[in-house]
């Protein structure tokens, strides 16, 4: 809990700041002026940005009008294939990248709070990483293939010379508090890296962060009472004390033996279990509106079957939080509508859901790819 907190202030600073900007038109000025330049730095920005901010929220909001201004000065058409590609690589690489690092995503954290204590120990940062990284490999080229499929407009269009450039100089010279929050980030995100060698906890490493941030002014009292979503954190208290009461109830137990006589065929076949499992989440999704409650649900009802059958709780915790990310209806996902809105009119929503459909086959694709890696971790016997 104290690791949920600290890492969403931590999320208020680097939004305060205005790095995350900055940060992604650095990356983008590294790359071809072209859509398919473009679509790629979208996706490179969004993955190197998002271990530093846990808050996906925040990073869905503020970064999609980032693609409708590329989309502008790329001279694009509302609700045409170029401005669609380009706010689905700003989707893909911002948002969906949550599920490849332990800081990327505060449903990391929850997953941690509702897997035993010895299998959350087990998680470190780097060893999340590690674990998910077949999956990121994966979604990053497949994603990037699946873009210029789907969305590569038929005429040519590129920036216009300078843009990002541009861009970076209304941001202004670099302010102090970047410098602060860029330094403090770096090296809570080394620390965390090297948790086990350096016998730091991760959590006292965030906390110690967060102090640095207010002792230094980056963040204020005020911020810290209006900008910090309490209720959220009360919400995921509650949930992380389900994970407790549950077990203690057999509850979970009473679950598992629901879905057992459908799911125990599978097991013994890690590529069709995952893979079952996803689609199953994706049919669910249209019904349970709430990322959180599909978490917490399957998380409850599948675990003590696939623990039984050898499989580590995190996997079926991390193959949830993945499968629950599909966005091919409107109503569905509740971060998704914000970002599809802040950009005011620039995609339909027919448009994106094709990209979703492309997602959960890619998805699975990388889980399917993590398998081989999980099985000489140990995570799937």
């Amino acid at each position: 809990m104290w690791f949920l907190i600290a890492a969403l202030i931590m999320g208020v600073a680097v939004q305060k700041s205005g790095l995350l900007q900055r940060v992604s038109l650095l990356v983008l000025k590294v790359f071809p002026a072209t859509f398919k330049g473009q679509t790629f730095a979208l996706l490179t920005a969004g993955t190197i940005i998002a271990p530093f901010i846990p808050s996906v929220t925040a990073k869905s909001v503020i970064m999609a009008p980032l693609s409708k201004g590329i989309s502008e000065a790329m001279g694009f058409p509302q609700k045409s294939r170029g401005a669609s590609g380009l706010f689905g690589a700003f989707w893909i690489g911002f948002v969906c990248t949550g599920v490849s690092f332990l800081s990327a995503s505060l449903f990391n954290y929850l997953i941690k709070g509702m897997v035993p204590k010895e299998v959350a120990a087990q998680f470190t940062w780097m060893q999340w990483f590690l674990a998910a990284l077949p999956w990121t490999i994966v979604l990053f080229i497949a994603s990037f293939i699946a873009l210029q499929l789907l969305y590569k407009p038929k005429e040519k269009a590129t920036l216009p010379p300078g843009y990002a450039t541009e861009e970076l100089k209304k941001l202004g010279p670099w302010k102090r508090e970047e410098k602060i929050v860029l330094v403090v980030m770096c090296l809570a995100l080394v620390c965390w890296m090297l948790e086990r060698t350096l016998n730091i906890p991760a959590v006292i490493v965030a906390l110690l962060a967060v102090c640095i941030f207010v002792l230094t002014n980056v963040l204020t009292i005020p911020d810290l009472r209006a900008k910090v979503p309490w209720d959220m954190m009360i919400f995921y208290g509650g949930l992380l004390g389900i994970a407790i009461v549950f077990p203690s109830l057999k509850i979970d137990k009473w679950l598992g033996g629901l879905v057992t006589p459908y799911i125990a065929p599978l097991v013994s076949n890690p590529y069709l279990f995952i893979a079952a499992l996803a689609i199953c989440i994706y049919i669910v999704r249209t019904a349970i509106i709430s990322l959180t409650a599909t978490l917490t649900l399957f998380m409850l009802m599948i675990i003590p079957v696939a623990s039984a059958a050898g499989y580590n709780p995190w996997v079926i915790g991390i193959v949830t939080y993945a499968s629950m990310w599909v966005w091919h209806l409107l109503y569905q996902n509740g971060l998704y509508i914000p970002a599809f809105y802040a950009v005011e009119g620039l995609v339909e929503q027919k448009q994106m859901a094709k990209l979703s459909v492309a997602y959960m086959i890619i998805s699975i694709l990388g889980f399917w790819a993590c398998i081989p890696v999980w099985q000489f971790m140990g995570l799937i016997k």
